[in-house]
């Protein structure tokens, strides 16, 4: 497992279960990548958030330049 600091600088999505799509805001976060999944927590209005997502959608966000690792 690697653990980074990054920073979502685009449009990045995610789903809480069967819902909408939800856009992560501008701003750091923290990236945590496994063998088959990533997981961003990040903080909006002072709540601590999180979701996982697979290897290959943050591969995709990171070559668009939406989500840059540090």
């Amino acid at each position: 497992m690697a653990r980074l600091n990054g920073q979502v600088k685009g449009k990045v999505v995610y789903r809480e279960g069967d819902g909408v799509l939800m856009e992560i805001p501008h701003g750091s976060c923290e990236i945590e990548i496994e063998d088959l999944d990533v997981t961003l927590t990040w903080y909006e209005d002072k709540v601590h958030c999180s979701t996982a997502m697979p290897r290959a959608d943050y591969e995709q966000y990171v070559a668009d330049g939406a989500l840059v690792p540090e």
